[in-house]
């Protein structure tokens, strides 16, 4: 892995050098090189002064033997800003156009190879020299150019030397750059592949489900170690709710199991009863078997329901009716259904407004069903004589419901656990065991409303559980 990502990099960087030094290569073949044409090279981005000069002659004209230059001519060097001298076969000057005063009138061959070689030796100037051609007559002619448009450096070398080099050096040096190239790109390379080796490794261990990914948040990866640590822990998490889930979910089906076997073991015994030909039953009992068999029935209907019923409210799959209604009107025909039940008319069951109308938008069936819930575990959890009190108080920006007993109380371990689902609390009586759901689906209706539920209990003591629903704040009079 380390060898192919270092690889990946550095064959980019040697396919940059071979581009790199032919876009060179090319660049100086294209500002040493001039154009052949002599239109072209005034037009020419990159003007060759070298072959303008040559071709200027065709600009020199002779009137009576002596030298001129044609207006095109003058009007080609006043575009370059250059001046001329045309000098006859003495050095002498038969011409000028523009000349500098520093320019002398008569130039020794000294002089004008001096002054040609060296760029400024004449006011600022370049010069390029040439000759024309008038019969036996030769005139040499010479442009000067500012220096800054052109310069001139003179340098010697041997072609011989410049051959060998090109067989022998410019190999060398290629090699060297390719070696050097080579060498800083592999540890440049090791450097930067190193981190992305790692983060890859750690990929695939959280693939592999083994999150034990820890990196030093350093680097530039920095943040990529980052957000690796906290996948790491948001997937360990994870697990860990995963596996107290199925743990929650394999417990919940055992119970649910019992549960059932025994309402079926009834039902089938009852029926066998029933359908026995030879077994000699009276009308009562025939009744009275029937009447079991519906009863276990229902109980095994009604634990299904709230199965299904905490799935939906856990995936929000059930739409919630709101209507806008009186809370305290619910609560009030919850209490009067459970103390009409002759099972609980002995029960202390007090309700306790602040106030006679307090208006929520809910949805009537899901939260008396919640409050059902709520008010019957308080009184099916403890003993006849307790006092269940339940409060309606209306505030600024919420509504609180509190359901109250003095009762036996909650140990602090089964408080956690409480709206858990498939839980059922240690002092659950046996006659009442449900589905271990009522709670949960009771805290997942509250929480479909927006509402929140904290419970608080004291063993001896008694229990106190606190609803809040949020409401907006009353708008001022007048508004």
């Amino acid at each position: 892995m380390k060898w192919k990502m270092t690889g990946l990099f550095l064959v980019p960087l040697l396919l940059m050098t071979v581009a790199f030094t032919a876009i060179n290569l090319t660049a100086a073949f294209y500002f040493l090189s001039g154009a052949e044409d002599p239109e072209e090279r005034i037009s020419a981005p990159f003007f060759s002064y070298t072959n303008y000069t040559l071709d200027f002659a065709r600009f020199i004209t002779f009137v009576e033997g002596k030298p001129s230059i044609t207006k095109e001519g003058q009007a080609e060097l006043i575009q370059r800003k250059a001046w001329i001298q045309i000098l006859d076969r003495n050095g002498n000057e038969a011409y000028s156009l523009h000349r500098p005063k520093s320019a002398p009138v008569r130039y020794t061959p000294g002089e004008l190879v001096h002054h040609y070689k060296y760029s400024g030796s004449i006011e600022d100037s370049t010069l390029f020299v040439s000759w024309i051609s008038k019969g036996s007559e030769k005139w040499t002619y010479i442009i000067g150019y500012p220096v800054s448009h052109i310069a001139k450096y003179m340098i010697d070398f041997s072609p011989l030397r410049i051959m060998n080099f090109w067989k022998e050096g410019i190999l060398t040096v290629l090699g060297l750059t390719f070696l050097m190239v080579l060498t800083i790109g592999y540890f440049f390379g090791r450097k930067l592949t190193k981190p992305l080796v790692e983060i890859i490794n750690g990929i695939k261990l959280l693939a592999q489900g083994r999150y034990i990914v820890k990196y030093q948040s350093e680097g530039l990866y920095k943040d990529v170690y980052q957000s690796l640590n906290q996948l790491a822990d948001a997937l360990q998490t994870s697990a860990v709710q995963r596996a107290r889930m199925e743990k929650m979910r394999d417990e919940w089906v055992t119970n649910l199991s019992h549960d059932i076997k025994t309402p079926l073991a009834s039902i089938q015994g009852y029926g066998e009863v029933l359908a026995d030909p030879e077994y000699d039953i009276t009308v009562d009992e025939r009744r009275k078997y029937a009447e079991i068999i519906v009863d276990k029935t229902r109980y095994m209907e009604s634990l299904l329901d709230d199965l299904r019923l905490t799935y939906q409210l856990k995936n929000h799959l059930l739409p919630l009716n709101k209507k806008e209604g009186n809370i305290v009107e619910t609560l009030r025909e919850i209490i009067i259904d459970l103390l009409n039940d002759p099972q609980y008319e002995s029960h202390k069951v007090e309700f306790l407004p602040k106030c006679e109308q307090v208006f929520l938008v809910f949805d009537h069936g899901f939260l008396t069903r919640a409050f059902t819930n709520l008010i019957y575990n308080a009184v099916i959890h403890n003993s006849q004589d307790t006092r269940v009190q339940i409060q309606v108080t209306e505030r600024e920006t919420a509504v609180e419901i509190i359901v109250e007993d003095n009762g036996r109380g909650i140990e602090k371990e089964e408080v956690e656990k409480l709206f858990t689902r498939y839980y059922r609390g240690t002092n659950t009586n046996e006659r009442h065991q449900g589905s271990g759901l009522g709670m949960a689906i009771a805290k997942q209706i509250i929480e479909a409303h927006q509402g929140t539920i904290e419970v608080k209990s004291q063993v001896g003591e008694g229990t106190r559980i606190c609803i809040l629903f949020p409401r907006k704040a009353k708008e001022p009079p007048g508004r």
